[in-house]
């Protein structure tokens, strides 16, 4: 059943409404699959990517559920639709609390549709690389009680933010986080995909955002301070937390994953 409203149909293709048909779900327009149609032309794969990046966030929120964890941030969250956060989250704690980000009006609008009979759950518009007005928002600080474990998850946002803004918001957001707390990050690479790479590299026109490429060592700073959990930087679809997990160069997958954790205070 399509939370889709009037105003929806016949509006220009969203990236959260596409992301949406990519995997599976029916908040999308016409509109929006022939759009994805146009991407595939150009990137056939792009349908593995969004399912890929899903992936990753379904293993790391049942992680985290198996560790206690009952209150989730998702950054640039798009539709909280196919399984999202709040309902996979809720089968191991029903009570669990969940608040969604994005910056887009129009996902924001049909995302508040979506969630608006599910209570504890909240839809904040804002850029997710202003952690301060994220964190200070009621719809986060009412919501989410920071001084417990909270798992905050920026799956497939993070290459559309420059290197100084992820750097900065990363630092807020761990600075924020109580001990315990857990972080999520997948991201695209070139590694293994020259066709990722020429996505990166076309000109979008301004109907999507070039992604920057990057790879760990890029990224390390985002984690400052916090615990690597299970295999670190592994591919992002074939992340577990325990065992052998595959890199991104091994799998091809076009996706860095890692999954990292608040240390608990000493002394």
């Amino acid at each position: 059943m399509t939370d889709l409203g009037p105003d929806d149909e016949g509006t220009p293709p969203n990236l959260a409404r596409v992301f949406d048909h990519y995997l599976g779900g029916d908040d999308n327009t016409v509109v929006d699959r022939e759009f994805a149609a146009e991407v595939d032309q150009v990137l056939p794969a792009m349908g593995d990517l969004c399912r890929g990046h899903r992936r990753f966030s379904a293993a790391v929120v049942d992680h985290w559920c198996a560790e206690g964890i009952d209150q989730f941030l998702e950054l640039g969250a798009g539709l909280p639709t196919v399984d999202h956060v709040h309902v996979r989250a809720r089968r191991v704690h029903p009570g669990a609390r969940v608040a969604y980000v994005d910056y887009d009006p129009v996902a924001v609008v049909h995302a508040r549709r979506v969630v608006a009979r599910h209570e504890g759950v909240s839809v904040l518009l804002a850029d997710a690389g202003d952690a301060e007005t994220v964190l200070a928002a009621p719809e986060v600080r009412d919501l989410l009680d920071l001084a417990r474990p909270v798992g905050v998850l920026a799956v497939g946002i993070l290459h559309y933010v420059p290197d100084a803004v992820a750097v900065e918001a990363m630092r807020r957001y761990r600075e924020a986080l109580a001990p315990g707390s857990g972080v999520a990050i997948s991201h695209l690479t070139g590694v293994g995909r020259p066709d990722v790479h020429t996505w990166s590299t076309i000109n979008h026109g301004g109907w999507s955002y070039a992604p920057t490429l990057r790879d760990p060592e890029d990224m390390d700073l985002w984690l400052e301070g916090l615990e690597l959990v299970g295999p670190g930087w592994a591919s992002a679809p074939h992340w577990a937390p325990e065992g052998a997990v595959p890199r991104a160069e091994e799998t091809a997958s076009g996706l860095w994953g890692v999954v990292a954790r608040r240390p608990a205070r000493r002394g």
